[in-house]
């Protein structure tokens, strides 16, 4: 009885493994395929942290890219418009046409198709009348002109050159500047041209004091260098002393908007007169600039169309590239980057136009 009393024990009973069996047991790790899965986890969750660290990348970019064109180009074109708005204030009449009627014939008009030539010393002529340059008559290269030679690069395909606008104004009031930042006195006259070379939109200016003996005499009006006027002294700043600057027409200039890819300019036309007063008669026609001098004589222009392709600073990441790009810069359609530019970074680029009304140019005769 003994026996089965101990054999009926030992079937009931349970055998404890040693501890250092169970702490094996239990240290053993994760098994192939529990390592398979948290890999294959890790590597969809890096994927989609990568993904959306790219995205924000490339979106910070753009917007990057987009606020670049915003600062250079809409604040340099808007400090342009607001210089055309001054053309053609203090032009002069001819024999045939009061102030108010400007086209190339215009002494001092605002808009700088022509330049005397200088012929039997005769300076009086054309837009700017009066005028020389450095002792020698004013080169049409300074002028304004539609693709322009050498002076107004371009980056589009099949147009080598942008368009270069001159123009002309009087400073009727103290502390207006020129394009390049240089202060204008009061009664002087400036010239700016616009231009695009390899940083952008550039201007280059020239200041003088328009004087009719010396503009008619036979050595005509230097405008290489001005005489800035004495400043009287204020209350609240010192007196400034007459000096002699040089101006800068033909230099290079000083970038109004960087990173400009094209320029131009439409001039605004009309044959009609007195329109200012009836303005059914305004019969406006858009053209390009037109070869010196070409222009009718019953023709007179009355407004400007200014038109620019700018770039961003940096290049951003897009699935569009350089080569499907198009754009439409007013009467220029569909137009595409040259082939340089084809093959440099992706900018992101726009194109930014605007209709300038020309002051003291619609009345007249």
């Amino acid at each position: 009885m003994s026996s089965q009393y101990c054999q009926s024990i030992s079937s009931h009973t349970t055998v404890t493994p040693p501890r250092n069996v169970q702490a094996f047991k239990r240290d053993n790790g994760f098994t192939l395929v529990e390592l398979m899965i948290a890999l294959v986890l890790g590597l969809l969750i890096s994927a989609a942290a990568l993904q959306v660290f790219y995205t924000s990348s490339v979106n910070s970019r753009r917007q990057e890219a987009s606020s670049q064109i915003q600062d250079n180009a809409i604040f340099g074109f808007s400090q342009i418009q607001q210089h055309l708005r001054r053309t053609n204030y203090g032009a002069k009449s001819t024999s045939d046409h009061d102030e108010f009627f400007m086209n190339h014939l215009t002494p001092q008009g605002g808009v700088v198709l022509t330049a005397p030539s200088g012929t039997d010393d005769n300076w009086l002529e054309g837009n700017l009348s009066g005028l020389v340059l450095d002792s020698a008559a004013i080169l049409e290269d300074l002028l304004s002109n539609s693709a322009s030679d050498n002076s107004s690069i371009s980056n589009l395909d099949g147009i080598d050159n942008s368009d270069q606008l001159t123009i002309q104004y009087q400073s009727g009031l103290d502390g207006l500047f020129d394009c390049e930042g240089s202060r204008i006195p009061k009664d002087f006259y400036v010239i700016e041209r616009y231009f695009v070379r390899d940083a952008g939109l550039a201007c280059a200016s020239a200041i003088y004091e328009y004087d009719e003996d010396t503009a008619g005499s036979p050595t005509g009006l230097d405008i290489a260098s001005y005489t800035v006027p004495v400043v009287p002294a204020t209350s609240k700043a010192p007196a400034v002393a007459a000096s002699v600057k040089d101006n800068n027409l033909a230099g290079a200039g000083t970038i109004i908007i960087p990173n400009v890819d094209y320029f131009r300019v439409l001039l605004g036309v009309s044959d009609s007169t007195a329109f200012a007063t009836f303005p059914e008669r305004a019969n406006i026609a858009y053209m390009p600039i037109p070869a010196s001098g070409s222009l009718a004589t019953d023709q007179r222009i009355v407004s400007l169309q200014i038109g620019i392709l700018s770039r961003s600073d940096n290049p951003t990441a897009t699935q569009q590239s350089n080569n499907d790009l198009s754009f439409n810069i007013l009467d220029k359609t569909g137009a595409k980057l040259s082939s340089d530019a084809i093959a440099g970074p992706t900018y992101l680029r726009s194109v930014y136009e605007s209709t300038i009304l020309l002051r003291n140019a619609r009345g007249g005769l």
